[in-house]
């Protein structure tokens, strides 16, 4: 009975353990840290949470289309937004 309960418990043991290596992603396979500093629109590449300390005329960033958009915080109707 001993010897049963072992096994199932080195089973389970081993199992989560090839569970838990495969939710981490290989080398070469995650996202860049260069990448995460890319706005998602224009509103995000100039505004709070990420980018509170922009302001008219600094430089920014945001994804269009798949393309990575360069332009400057413009004041538009009380909002900075990114324009290129």
């Amino acid at each position: 009975m001993q010897f049963k309960t072992a096994l199932l418990s080195l089973t389970t043991l081993l199992l989560a353990t090839g569970t838990m290596a495969a939710a981490v992603p290989e080398a070469g396979q995650g996202v860049s840290a260069r990448a995460t500093l890319i706005a998602p629109d224009p509103t995000s590449a100039c505004n709070c949470p990420k980018n509170c300390s922009h302001h008219a005329g600094s430089s920014c960033k945001f994804y269009r289309n798949g393309n990575v958009i360069t332009g400057v915080c413009n004041d538009v109707g009380g909002h900075l937004i990114c324009q290129d």
